[in-house]
């Protein structure tokens, strides 16, 4: 057998088993786990589920400093795991990730520019053909929008599914005082938790919105927090899925690498710094790509102002605002089976 002809062979050989490699990945049952290298950080991603779609959710997930793997334990994901896969990825320096880089240098600009090597790697991993869609819960869907804001990025991703996402904070911050003036007054009339509302008052009427600092900003965050469960109705805090599915499946986090990962965002600061004043609303028009809009009304982390101020902006000719009428920030968690639904019809 000749050089060429050789070669020829080993060439064929090459792309047969490439191809069959790719394929070989995809299950209906998917459980593999990788890890994206980029710029000193090591990031795991898990994909779970239905790879036999041909589509993945690509979980952006909130924070910063959680970790997707507090996600795929949830009763939504193990029903989307029936009919899509789930790429659940840490993003840097959070979650399971690790690495030697400069953390001084962590920005949300560095995150998506992650979040597309991770986009390329499931598309060299399981092929060309493989639809990718984007889900942003909070943080995630600032880190969804800014990456969709960069050129060239969208043209890989087949949709957008963004759930109470931050990409705006000062608006965040306004429209989360706006809701407590108009809401305290009611609630110290009627006798409910005066102390709790006169604090939080006395705390709003003492910050400069347009000077706030990181202190100041993640204090207002915590009175959000427990704003929404002040306001919430006890019997629909969250439905129970009718569809036989519980939380509470196996965790494959490492609680060290987590927790260590969640302390160090906050020592730093230099991630929760810049988000003071990341504002992406005047580039939204950017979003061309399908989209779904989720939020809940009684969110007070990311008043559901903010999706309907995405909606209005995005360029898309396939957008849906979905407000769930009894649900807070994690949307998805409150009515598990409805999500799985609006999303299914979103993808198919």
């Amino acid at each position: 057998m000749n050089n060429k002809l050789l070669l020829g062979v080993l060439t064929l050989l090459m792309l047969v088993m490439t191809s069959c490699g790719k394929e070989g990945m995809l299950s209906e049952s998917m459980e593999e786990t990788f890890y994206v290298r980029n710029d000193g950080s090591d990031m795991p991603v898990f994909v779970r589920g239905n790879g036999n779609s041909g589509k993945i959710l690509l979980l952006l997930h909130g924070g910063p400093g959680d970790t997707s793997v507090s996600y795929m334990t949830s009763a939504y994901c193990q029903q989307l795991h029936d009919h899509y896969a789930v790429a659940y990825w840490d993003q840097r320096q959070q979650g399971n990730s690790h690495g030697h880089f400069d953390k001084e240098e962590n920005s949300l600009s560095q995150i998506v520019e992650d979040a597309y090597h991770v986009v390329q790697s499931l598309k060299y991993r399981y092929g060309d053909e493989i639809e990718i869609y984007l889900w942003g819960h909070s943080w995630g869907g600032a880190v969804g929008t800014a990456y969709l804001q960069t050129d060239g990025y969208q043209e890989d991703i087949a949709g957008f599914i963004e759930v109470a996402g931050g990409f705006d904070f000062p608006r965040i911050n306004t429209a989360l005082r706006d809701k407590i003036l108009a809401i305290a007054p009611t609630e110290i009339s009627d006798g409910n938790n005066v102390d709790f509302w006169n604090e939080v008052l006395a705390f709003i009427n003492d910050i400069e919105f347009d000077n706030i600092t990181t202190e100041e900003a993640l204090k207002l965050n915590s009175y959000a927090g427990r704003i929404e469960r002040e306001m919430l109705p006890d019997d629909v805090y969250e439905i129970d899925s009718d569809r036989g599915y519980s939380e509470g499946a196996a965790s494959v986090s490492n609680p060290i690498a987590v927790t260590t990962n969640a302390l160090s965002i906050f020592v730093q600061e230099v991630l929760i710094d810049e988000l003071l004043s990341l504002s992406l609303t005047d580039n939204l028009d950017k979003i061309t790509i399908p989209t779904l809009l989720i939020w809940g009304e009684y969110d007070f982390k990311v008043p559901s102002d903010l999706g309907q101020l995405a909606f209005d902006r995005i360029s898309s000719e396939d957008k849906t605002l979905h407000i769930y009428e009894h649900a807070g920030h994690t949307t998805m968690r409150y009515d598990a089976d409805r999500f799985v639904d609006d999303v299914r019809a979103f993808v198919q």
